[in-house]
């Protein structure tokens, strides 16, 4: 749409050669271009001349004049939250749906987001659960999680830590060498509830929740999972350890196709411009360009060492 009105009226061919020969568009096919096209098309924000060409429709008109549509960050958009009748208060970047929310003293489980209204519509849960407070502050790589790992191995003393600090550090290397957290990721916390530690960064994090829930939950009787994300998930399930290296280790080593970590008739808008884009290029741009599912599969079958260790 920015090409358009600065160039005025072009040709679908011109508007292309244009468009995709920009580096961030390098990954667009021309059939996701089509695709983009006809979505605009049918949003009025781009029309379509007597002669043929393109143009900036009367809808797109009002995007492209703000001052907010050139801006490199996205605002924050406030969403708000209703059960029933009922307005819980509001929130800033839902969580995807089936995630859970704490709101007014209690937790939700989010049934719907309407981003064109911008509501979340939940019901109420009972009980002591874990539920999402917003987004972490920036994203974490992943070798930020294995230097946070290291620090826990090792016996290294920091002399500019503050003695609090430093004593919070001795009681956590504590806790990482009596739960042999540095043998194996996953940790028994009593009876069939289970902690995995897989020292992933943000996105390749959530690949991997997604690839439990998605792929490995019916063969690991899995249920329950909750993410403290990036940092561990809990989650009770029927197999025992070896069991749960032996499923995510094959699981991970079949062919996977990044949209089946989507789920059912999700929607994810995570970019800024996401919201004029059609739902099928927003669940594709997010399973291919947000979730980081190869470094997940490279953590996975790293666990393969720990298969016969299990035993």
């Amino acid at each position: 749409m920015s090409t358009l009105a600065s160039g005025g009226e072009m040709t679908p061919a011109a508007l292309a050669s244009r468009v995709l020969s920009l580096s961030c568009f390098h990954r667009i096919s021309q059939e996701d271009y089509r695709a983009l096209l006809r979505h605009l098309l049918k949003l009025d924000h781009i029309n379509r001349t007597e002669n043929g060409g393109l143009i900036v429709g009367l809808a797109g008109e009002r995007i492209v004049n703000s001052y907010k549509f050139y801006a490199v960050f996205r605002e924050n958009v406030e969403y708000t939250v209703r059960s029933g009748s009922e307005q819980l208060g509001t929130i800033v970047k839902p969580p995807p749906v089936g995630d859970k929310i704490a709101i007014a003293g209690r937790v939700w489980v989010v049934e719907e987001v309407d981003h064109q209204r911008k509501d979340v519509y939940c019901t109420l849960v009972k009980g002591n659960i874990p539920a999402y407070f917003g987004d972490v502050a920036g994203d974490i790589h992943t070798r930020i999680l294995e230097r946070m790992r290291l620090v826990l191995a090792e016996d290294t003393q920091y002399p500019y830590l503050m003695r609090h600090a430093a004593c919070r550090l001795a009681d956590a290397r504590d806790v990482f060498g009596k739960s042999r957290m540095s043998e194996r990721p996953l940790v028994p916390l009593g009876g069939r509830m289970w902690a995995l530690f897989p020292w992933l960064g943000s996105y390749a994090f959530l690949a991997l929740e997604r690839f439990l829930k998605r792929r490995c939950a019916g063969r690991l009787g899995l249920k329950g999972l909750n993410a403290s994300r990036p940092y561990y998930m809990q989650f009770t399930m029927q197999a025992d350890e070896a069991a749960f290296y032996d499923i995510v280790c094959e699981e991970a080593a079949a062919e996977l196709d990044p949209l089946e970590l989507v789920y059912p008739n999700e929607v994810p808008v995570f970019e800024k411009y996401d919201e004029y884009v059609p739902p099928e290029l927003v669940r594709k741009g997010f399973a291919l360009g947000v979730l980081d599912t190869d470094g997940m599969r490279r953590r996975v079958l790293s666990w393969e060492r720990y298969r016969k260790t299990a035993e």
